[in-house]
């Protein structure tokens, strides 16, 4: 593919993501915040999305707003804005993307504040990160994709020994998979145990089908983004087999994954996979994500998750995804710009 055959190509995902970006651009409020702030807690990944496609002017003044509102003497995510769903599950959620958010801007003194709270929803040993305060204990449960986010943001602001133990947590989930042709496992104890007994009504807080479109589809590309990572950091092959194997996953779930938002994050992980090994089944996967975006993006340009997960979705559900689409397409964007494709 030559360059201005390339840059046919990605006109679409540019187009999309400018549209996203304008739309989230609307929500700025006067003093720097964003969107509606009273309900809960939705705004955590905008700082990132708009520094990724270089409106720093606006990433600088929400992350102003929340260093002012939303971070509390603890370095924790909380203040005006109730944190609702972050308090019962993904407890390091927010504050894993807002530290990423925080360090694209230049904001490092945020960074400092934050990174010990984030280290403290890690398990120093295991390397998982746990799913509620009240979890921090040798039974607690983690959970596969905070850990992953947890991971990638402790690797961007070079903490690369928490990353290698969250990679580590990764990998070692992966070893205990009992049929990883058909299901995939998220949770473990604090002890390292796989969780593989649960409530029918909450197994898909604990498993990703294959066959099942309301699923977190997003649980194998999530980990192939900080395996991937993990790899380009340190240049040790295993965590690019391990990639490998969580990307496999994603790529393999049947098609009724493209009828769930939540196979959002297949694309990081091919597109890390396109920068590290030049492979094209990735590259093509890649390009395939990023019509995905482009298809399931409204007219006036945000997104919605999936009806079975949110029938009725507020102005802050769609914040809080179209700010995580934005930079999905923006990272796709990085990521088939950064490796030239074979002759």
């Amino acid at each position: 593919m030559t360059q201005s055959t390339r840059t046919v190509a990605l006109e679409p995902f540019r187009t999309a993501c400018h549209r996203g970006t304008q739309w989230l651009l609307a929500l700025c409020n006067s003093d720097g915040s964003i969107g509606p702030i009273g309900q809960r807690l939705a705004y955590y990944r905008v700082p990132w999305a708009l520094q990724l496609v270089g409106e720093t002017a606006a990433a600088a003044g929400c992350l102003d707003w929340i260093d002012r509102h939303m971070i509390d003497a603890d370095g924790e995510f909380r203040g005006v804005t109730p944190r609702a769903l972050f308090d019962q599950r993904y407890g390091s959620y927010p504050l894993a993307c807002l530290v990423t958010g925080a360090h694209l801007v230049g904001r490092s003194d945020l960074v400092r504040r934050c990174t010990p709270r984030l280290l403290s929803w890690q398990d120093a040993v295991g390397g998982g990160f746990y799913g509620r305060r009240c979890d921090i204990d040798p039974q607690g449960e983690q959970e596969l994709f905070p850990t992953c986010q947890g991971g990638m943001s402790l690797l961007a602001i070079g903490h690369i020994d928490e990353a290698i133990r969250a990679g580590t947590w990764v990998e070692r989930l992966w070893q205990q998979q009992p049929d990883v042709d058909q299901r995939l496992f998220q949770i473990t104890r604090g002890t390292g145990e796989l969780v593989t007994d649960f409530p029918p009504a909450e197994a898909a807080l604990y498993v990703t089908e294959k066959s099942d479109p309301w699923q977190h589809h997003f649980n194998g590309g999530i980990a192939a983004a900080l395996l991937a990572g993990l790899f380009l950091a340190t240049g040790e092959e295993h965590w690019l087999q391990s990639a490998h194997n969580y990307q496999a996953f994603s790529m393999t779930t049947d098609a009724c994954q493209f009828r769930s938002m939540q196979t959002c994050k297949s694309g990081w992980g091919a597109g890390l996979l396109w920068v590290a090994t030049g492979t094209p089944v990735y590259r093509d996967w890649t390009y395939r994500m990023g019509h995905w975006f482009v298809e399931h993006q409204f007219e006036d340009g945000h997104w919605e998750n999936t009806k079975f997960w949110t029938p009725q979705p507020s102005r802050e559900d769609n914040l809080e995804i179209t700010a995580e689409f934005v930079m999905h397409l923006g990272h796709i964007l990085q990521f088939l710009e950064a490796r030239e494709d074979s002759p």
